[in-house]
């Protein structure tokens, strides 16, 4: 354990225990003192005041301290390593048991913040004698500590249960990147931290997307004066070389590119395709295929929703080997069911059209997303329809995100005017995950991405056909 004269040096100054702490850098211990950049100093700053406020060690209870900041940063650029250095700050210094969450896009990103306290502690052991991190919290367990029983709970977006919580501190981490359906979650929260007058609420996230919920959020918070707003134009990270940048560049998307790396907002519009990619997809003398052709073979992909989502299949051809059609991938079918009224669709017509399908087009094999599609899969199944069951993990959300990517990249496919597959990719859009990444088709008035989601099952197993292994999707049957 320190002794008393540090302990009470870092109570009254955040800054000198930051300086202190020691951190994982590439996987060398280095003092944060040391590796700490300009623009990373200059927002702990910002943050001082209320941090001691929420801890009841402000200076003078008259003057006003904005107890709510938002820092914008661009992609490895140490946000969820800066929350855990004031996570652990808060539970270290606490005067009495703090009640603190934590908000994350989903259970992998709040497991990276997790990871990053979990690091903080290992490698500061007096930090490991007061807090105690657990599967879904963080705990201060020492008996003797004014703040013990002070905890820092991790919640996901799209946990509803934010309403009744007294919080004193409110952490949300990469805000840009919770779902569209999460709005009512911040509402609540904003109220939440409205209960206590020194209730510190703190985010940092990259650019998002100027149509979303998230950027009215972010204008009403750079426009008010009760919260502290910071921004960094582009990378400024010392530790990102041009090299890395560079490689990121061609790696991903134009759009997506500036959006994560730059720092720079989007349009409404999808930033995972470039127009002219999809232009260029799209054949005015391509048509829906009538049934099986020479020199192709067929697959398709099935994606199921029964209220609120419509239900997609889409057929695709893929060129035999030493064909002159070798390597294309041609749009051959699509059929969609939507729920009118509130009524489910019925799956007994969509496992009626699949078998007329799989008799149509002597299908090779049927990708799935098992939510819904799992009683339809082992019916066609038992008859000897191959069926391929893809879970929507991450390996394999980023594994379809490569595959649509690719195809689009090498102008592979030929794709006939099916304008519920070209909103789909219009509007879509390319997500960093804790995983890596993947392809999100927002909900509009005409749906999920549905044809899309489909389309996508289907480009998996067309790789496959085509000679180009998938990844790993799951078990073949």
């Amino acid at each position: 354990m320190i002794d008393v004269k540090t302990y009470r040096l870092f109570q009254g100054s955040p800054e000198a225990f930051r300086d202190s702490l020691v951190l994982d850098v590439n996987g060398t211990p280095c003092r944060f003192a040391d590796v700490m950049d300009p623009w990373q100093r200059s927002d702990f700053a910002k943050l001082d005041s209320a941090i001691l406020r929420c801890l009841g060690r402000s200076d003078s209870a008259e003057e006003f301290v904005p107890m709510r900041a938002y820092l914008e940063r661009a992609r490895g650029h140490s946000k969820t390593t800066d929350i855990s250095v004031v996570v652990a700050y808060l539970l270290c210094f606490a005067q009495r048991p703090l009640r603190c969450y934590a908000y994350a896009a989903d259970r992998d990103q709040a497991g990276l913040l997790r990871d990053a306290c979990q690091r903080l502690v290992r490698l500061n052991p007096w930090i490991a004698e007061l807090l105690s991190v657990e599967k879904d919290r963080i705990v201060n367990a020492a008996p003797s500590h004014p703040g013990y029983d002070s905890i820092l709970k991790f919640e996901t977006s799209d946990v509803g249960s934010s309403f009744g919580i007294l919080p004193d501190a409110i952490i949300f981490d990469e805000l840009t990147h919770w779902p569209t359906n999460a709005e009512p979650l911040w509402g609540s929260l904003i109220s939440s931290a409205a209960k206590r007058e020194n209730c510190l609420m703190l985010g940092i996230s990259n650019a998002g997307h100027l149509d979303s919920w998230q950027w009215k959020v972010r204008e009403a918070i750079r426009l008010s004066d009760d919260w502290v707003f910071s921004r960094l134009d582009g990378p400024k990270a010392s530790w990102l070389s041009e090299r890395r940048l560079n490689e990121q560049r061609q790696l991903l998307p134009s759009m997506a590119f500036n959006r994560l790396w730059m720092n720079e907002w989007s349009s409404g519009a999808g930033d995972a395709l470039r127009p002219e990619d999809i232009e260029c997809a799209f054949d005015s003398d391509c048509r829906p295929m009538g049934g099986a052709e020479p020199d192709y073979r067929f697959v398709a992909g099935l994606d199921i929703g029964l209220t609120r989502d419509a239900t997609a299949v889409v057929v695709l051809a893929v060129g035999e080997t030493g064909t002159s059609v070798s390597g294309q991938i041609r749009l051959a079918a699509t059929r969609i069911w939507r729920p009118v009224g509130g009524q489910k669709i019925s799956l007994l017509d969509v496992e009626s059209e699949m078998r007329q399908l799989v008799t149509q087009f002597n299908l090779d094999t049927i990708g799935y997303d098992p939510w819904q599609a799992q009683h339809i899969a082992d019916r066609l199944r038992f008859d000897g329809v191959e069926c391929r069951e893809i879970n929507p993990t991450g390996k394999n959300l980023q594994d379809i995100a490569s595959r649509v990517l690719e195809v689009f990249n090498d102008r592979r496919l030929v794709l006939y005017e099916d304008p519920n597959l070209r909103r789909d990719l219009m509007k879509l859009r390319f997500e960093e995950r804790s995983y890596g990444f993947r392809l999100t088709s927002p909900r509009d008035q005409q749906g999920h991405g549905d044809t899309f989601s489909a389309f996508a099952n289907a480009v998996l197993c067309a790789s496959e056909v085509s000679g180009r292994p998938m990844f790993i999707a799951g078990p073949w049957f």
